[in-house]
């Protein structure tokens, strides 16, 4: 449901160039079963080969519901801990191998590095959570534009890394 008790649900888009990774998109709200799978549609409508939905909550019914119309739709049951996960990534970030948007062109990026710098003690892991598993999977096919868990050189729109 998507009441003010809700929790989050985040989607992302990535891509991939050499070893850096790249946020492109980020969608985040409270959702419900409705919107959690439109919102994987319009990920999947922007060239995306591969969406990763963890299989929990409504992940499953929008799996089922999904996967005959929209191709490259992967169940995921991620492994170990969110924590032990955000922790797992941390030497691509620390190696300055992820890029995030421009703060001024995507305000959610403030938020993003908020919750990631509140780690481990923070109210929400939503976002580091699905970053998380965005790399790791990842680190299995290099060079993919992918959607992460609902998981470019050179443009103006990449400022920094995170």
């Amino acid at each position: 449901k998507d009441t003010a008790s809700s929790a989050f649900v985040v989607g992302q888009k990535w891509g991939a160039v050499g070893a850096n990774r790249y946020l492109i998109r980020q969608v985040r709200a409270k959702m419900d079963f409705v919107k959690s799978s439109a919102a994987v549609k319009l990920l999947k409508s922007e060239l995306t080969e591969g969406i990763l939905i963890e299989d929990k909550a409504n992940g499953p019914a929008v799996i089922a519901s999904l996967k005959s119309t929209v191709g490259g739709i992967v169940a995921i049951n991620p492994q170990g801990g969110k924590e032990a996960r955000a922790h797992a990534v941390s030497p691509l970030i620390e190696a300055g191998n992820v890029f995030l948007p421009d703060p001024g062109i995507e305000p959610w990026v403030e938020d993003f590095i908020d919750e990631w710098c509140a780690v481990p003690n923070g109210a929400y892991w939503d976002q580091v959570d699905t970053t998380s598993q965005a790399l790791t999977w990842m680190r299995k096919y290099d060079d993919i534009v992918m959607t992460a868990p609902f998981s470019l050189t050179g443009s103006s729109h990449f400022r920094g890394r995170v």
